[in-house]
């Protein structure tokens, strides 16, 4: 039987059974936390940390409440560890998390076992990452963590776990930075076009239009249509005039905007020296 799903009498394998349910749960609650949660229980997760901290969730439920033989067996464990110091403190989480830790004890499926994540989430953000924090940062726990890692490892699958939702944390944090910079950028490009003058928001207008062209049409087209007015092009110029073409249009948008809004005028005086004369 999978280790994950051990429900049987031996009680250290059934204890590392149940911490490897609460660590595992812990790891599908990812999806359901606020970004912002999910950033600072990562900062204050490693691998060894999560396993450490579902040691203590596991033995704590198996001796506080559900007691019997199995408890009693479990508490001889950790008496050696001088785990009594902390364990009021995992005791207040239990208010908090209460379907958290009936939910990975009892979970038998995959599906119970997301169950049980989705409840840790709810209760981190009713507060309990306050009382994870302390638990995790504890000078006891850290001591204990070390000890009892030392005597029972976490599972070589449920360190690829954590290996895999760190990185795809990290991945989704990157996707999320881009877009919040490419907002920003658009942001600063509109603000931009509301402060510029009439002869500047032509001209934008003019940029945003040709680049509007580049991707309806494509910039070797473009730039077929930038040969015509240039003299005798080979066809390796075209390719590279399609290639820089949203380049070289755009300054050719902007010379062209000011030089119109600068012959306006002049043309006008022309038209009327020649009237006069």
């Amino acid at each position: 039987m999978d280790l994950l799903f051990y429900h049987g009498d031996e009680t250290e394998k059934r204890l590392v059974a149940v911490a490897y349910r609460a660590a595992e749960s812990i790891l599908r609650s990812f999806k359901y936390l606020l970004p912002s949660i999910g950033s600072e229980l990562w900062a204050l997760l490693s691998v060894d940390t999560l396993w450490g901290l579902a040691l203590l969730a596991a033995g704590w439920f198996l001796t506080s409440v559900i007691s019997g033989p199995l408890g009693l067996a479990v508490n001889v464990i950790f008496l050696a560890y001088g785990i009594w110091q902390i364990w009021g403190t995992i005791g207040d989480t239990y208010a908090l998390l209460k379907d958290w830790f009936w939910g990975f004890y009892n979970a038998k499926t995959e599906a119970e076992l997301d169950e049980a994540g989705k409840h840790f989430a709810e209760g981190l953000a009713k507060g309990g990452l306050t009382l994870i924090e302390l638990l995790v940062t504890h000078r006891a726990l850290k001591f204990a963590s070390r000890k009892l890692a030392a005597k029972y490892p976490p599972p070589d699958k449920l360190r690829e776990r954590f290996r895999e939702e760190k990185q795809k944390a990290e991945s989704h944090k990157e996707g999320v930075d881009a877009q919040r910079q490419a907002e920003q950028t658009e942001a600063e490009r509109s603000r931009a076009a509301r402060e510029a003058t009439p002869k500047e928001r032509k001209a934008l207008e003019r940029l945003q239009e040709l680049r509007r062209t580049v991707e309806a049409r494509g910039g070797v087209e473009l730039g077929q249509d930038l040969s015509r007015n240039l003299p005798s092009p080979s066809a390796g110029h075209v390719v590279a005039i399609g290639v820089i073409g949203l380049a070289v249009a755009g300054l050719f948008a902007l010379a062209a905007a000011a030089s119109q809004e600068d012959q306006q005028p002049r043309k006008q005086r022309s038209s009327k020296k020649r009237r006069a004369r």
